[in-house]
Parts: structure tokens; sequence; C-alpha cells
């Protein structure tokens, strides 16, 4: 019915679609496919939280990155039992000509260095000037976090939000996190990594008490221009 309904939909600019605590199938999932069809859609949220989608679900979602006119674009994949396949797969939308707002959630998946990896590609989005990327009780460490990292060299990115709560995520990683200030676009940065392996008093509690500190002095310091606002967790 879906993709029936996709390809007679020529003018579709909006579509919000809540398929929640659902059962989809495999039919029902490759029908996700079908979404890359209307040439005018503009905006699209879907939420799929919950279906056990797994892998081949988010690589026929990953199939968006062909419509077109696709502007903003939020995804729910929380707990589907995406690995780094699916990973991989969603990094794709890199290649979205028109996308420039992306909320990808991937909490409570089975998502690890190599699938953050691949995540980092999302830094190639032409025109991406808002990305929310929630990886929330997954399997990253330092070296997906390191990873990450490379979303600064975003060109028009101006508001980050990177949610790693509840992963493995060290020193070494939250170091590495701590540069994504320097991104030349940005105006506003959230990173969340309470619940990781970062130590009390090591070099990367250090290095984030330093970004809380930007957040806290950047309006009395400096011009909004010269430093994006941070909000950190940890």
């Amino acid at each position: 019915v879906l993709s029936f309904i996709m390809k007679k939909a020529r003018s579709l600019r909006t579509l919000n679609l809540d398929l929640d605590w659902n059962d989809l199938r495999d039919s029902g999932v490759q029908a996700l496919a079908a979404l890359r069809s209307p040439r005018t859609l503009h905006t699209l949220n879907l939420n799929l939280r919950w279906n056990e989608l797994g892998d081949d679900g988010a690589q026929a979602v990953a199939a968006v990155k062909d419509a077109p006119s696709l502007h903003t674009l939020s995804l729910n994949l929380s707990s589907n039992a995406v690995s780094d396949s699916g990973a991989r797969a969603l990094a794709a939308l890199k290649e979205a000509p028109s996308l420039q707002t992306l909320s990808l959630d991937l909490s409570w998946n089975s998502v690890g260095d190599v699938g953050a990896q691949a995540l980092a590609a999302l830094k190639d989005v032409p025109s991406l000037r808002y990305l929310s990327l929630n990886l929330r009780s997954n399997a990253v460490g330092d070296t997906g976090a390191k990873a990450l990292a490379r979303l600064k060299d975003a060109p028009s990115l101006h508001t980050l939000s990177l949610i790693l709560r509840r992963n493995a995520v060290g020193d070494s990683g939250a170091v590495a996190l701590a540069v994504l200030k320097d991104a030349p676009s940005l105006i506003t940065l959230t990173l969340g990594l309470w619940g990781n392996l970062v130590k009390a008093n090591g070099n990367g509690a250090q290095a984030l008490a330093a970004l809380e500190v930007l957040g806290r002095d950047r309006d009395a310091n400096c011009p909004s221009s010269a430093r994006p606002k941070v909000i950190v967790d940890y």
C-alpha cells in the first residue's frame, strides 16, 4: 500500500509517517524504499521505532537519499536491531543533493565503531546545516568517537547535536570530540557523553570541562559569531 501511495503522490511535499511499535515484515520494509519516489518531497518525518527492521530495513530507508528535493529528514530507527552494516547503509544519506536538516535517531541499537566511522561521512552532505545524531546505548568506543569528530569538517553545519550517552567512549575519544567546537560555521553544539568511560580527573574530563567553560563564557567574552554555544554532559 505504501509503495502504491508513493508512486501516485507525484506532488507530495510533506509526509509525516508514524509507524512506531508495529510489525513491519519484509514486504513493508522494502516498500519504504518507495519514499524516494515523489520528486517534490521536501520534508519527511518517519518514526519507525521498535519495529525490529534490522540492517535490511535501514538499507531500504536509506533510499530516500534519491529524493531530489528532500530538504528536511527526521528518521527514528531507535530499537530496531540496526548494526554496523545498517549504519553503513544510512551513511549513504551523504549523497542527498538538497538535504539541509537531518535528524537521525539510532539509539538502543548495536552500532559500534565501524558504524560510527561510516556515519562520520555525513559531514559530506553538500548543503547540511543542521544535524542531530543520536547513538545513545550502542557500542561506540574511542575509535568511533574519533571518527565522529570529523563532523567538524562539515563546511556549512551551524547546529550539531551528537548524543553518545551510555556507550564505551573513554578519555581519548572525549578529547577528540572536543574539537567539534572548531567546525567553521558552527553556532550551537550539544554533546552528550553521560554514562561512558571518561575518567573524572583524566584528559577527557578536562577537555569536556573546557567546553563547558566555553559555553558559559561565550556571551560575556566574545561576539556570538566567534564561538559556538556549547551544551555538554558527561
